[in-house]
């Protein structure tokens, strides 16, 4: 008996939330219509003579791609234009000003 009753008040309930919420819906789409005309008829009471064209904006891109091929014949990172010796890496040429044998680099 209990059981049975919890049950059927369980349903009255359930109900009374899906009539709540329907009312609760529909009472928010009046409000919406109601703005809708009242907006419509502030635009038909407020007649204006200007009149605004809009025109859709265009814009146009190009993509070019140049190639350009610099030399490093020697493969020391220099390039040609750059390098006094284009032909011979860098690594290979030393300095021996006092003519000892001994790189400049290494004497300092």
């Amino acid at each position: 008996m209990k059981k049975e009753k919890i049950k059927w008040w369980g349903m009255i309930l359930i109900l009374m939330f899906l009539a709540g919420g329907s009312f609760a819906v529909n009472a928010e789409d009046d409000e919406d219509d109601e703005d809708e005309d009242e907006e419509e008829r502030r635009e038909s009471s407020s007649s204006s003579s200007t009149s605004n064209v809009v025109t859709q904006a265009t814009t146009s891109t190009s993509k070019s791609v140049e190639t350009v091929i610099l030399k490093d014949s020697d493969g020391d990172g220099i390039l040609d234009k750059d390098d006094k010796h284009p032909n011979v890496a860098e690594i290979y040429i030393v300095e021996d000003n006092d003519r000892n044998g001994i790189v400049d680099n290494f004497e300092k």
